[in-house]
């Protein structure tokens, strides 16, 4: 099987290292220094149970549209999701003539939706990874922890993509990678931003680890709140979580390992976060059904003055 990171960036480059140590072909897509270091020196990527270390096969973007895109199989996508349609429009005339199975491992619950306006919908594979935190330290070098947990299933429901799944999923397993199959990706796609839109902002804005704001007494009654929002915007979709749903991943999350959040990261690199893909969703879902999302509407307001 050969594959193609697209977005290869901190977990994008976790994801291909791991897949490149058990014997998978994947060609990473890049930009700027860390496209060019990869290039030079290869990629390093550090784990407390992991390290990889070599050459690599690393691109940007115009390099990969004159490849064959038959030589692939899998396109898993993890660039930013505000740069979700720019891959769009991208792979509809790059996969043109064939195209492999796009899995979007990305933030935010919209990505899907966009790649499908620009490529065949039965090839696209919804997904997700918690328990990670990946962050690139230095060009061509991306320090990890966390157990990466994957969770994929078919955008549209096909016999073939259930073939797929089982296929890739062993893979990713035999890398190191825990993997789960779900016939309700749009639910755990939901279930994620709960938990993004409860910590991943508000760590940005206080520039604070996720422990630090989910074991504080005070500010934990606010991650709650963002929470519980993302649960009722979700209703706007056909997505139902329950309070108690929302409880129990508040508590699942206490117990998660303490990150830096990409916002954070993304905040102190002054890189663009994304703070409509992930509060904005929020709001513009909650706001559909004549309900105000007062916590992530501030939240959302003050990490846009900054």
């Amino acid at each position: 099987m050969k594959i193609c990171i697209f977005g290869a960036g901190g977990v994008g480059a976790y994801y291909g290292a791991r897949l490149l140590s058990v014997g998978v072909e994947v060609t990473f897509v890049a930009r700027g220094e860390h496209l060019r270091a990869m290039q030079k020196n290869g990629l390093h990527v550090k784990h407390p149970s992991f390290e990889f270390f070599q050459n690599v096969d690393a691109c940007d973007m115009q390099e990969l549209g004159k490849k064959d895109v038959r030589e692939f199989d899998v396109i898993i996508v993890l660039t930013k999701a505000m740069y979700t349609k720019e891959v769009g429009v991208f792979l509809k005339e790059w996969t043109k003539e064939y195209t492999p199975y796009i899995v979007s491992l990305q933030n935010g619950v919209e990505n899907e939706e966009e790649l499908a306006l620009h490529v065949e919908p039965r090839k696209i594979i919804g997904g997700l990874s918690v328990k990670i935190g990946a962050h690139i330290t230095s060009a061509g070098i991306v320090e990890a922890v966390g157990e990466a947990k994957t969770i994929m299933g078919s955008w549209i429901n096909d016999v073939k993509n259930e073939e797929f799944l089982e296929v890739f999923g062993k893979i990713l397993e035999q890398s190191g990678i825990p993997t789960y199959i779900t016939k309700d990706i749009k639910l755990e796609l939901w279930k994620k931003l709960v938990i993004n839109n409860g910590v991943n902002a508000i760590c940005a804005l206080l520039g604070k680890k996720t422990g630090e704001v989910v074991l504080d007494d005070k500010l934990s009654e606010i991650v709650l709140g963002l929470m519980k929002e993302t649960s009722i915007a979700a209703k706007a979709v056909g997505v139902h979580l329950s309070l108690k749903d929302v409880e129990a991943m508040f508590e699942l999350i206490k117990g998660f390992d303490s990150i830096k959040p990409s916002m954070l990261v993304d905040r102190e690199n002054g890189r663009a976060m994304e703070i409509d893909e992930i509060c904005g969703v929020v709001i513009r879902n909650c706001a559909l059904q004549g309900i105000d999302a007062p916590y992530t509407k501030t939240i959302s307001i003050l990490l846009e003055s900054l």
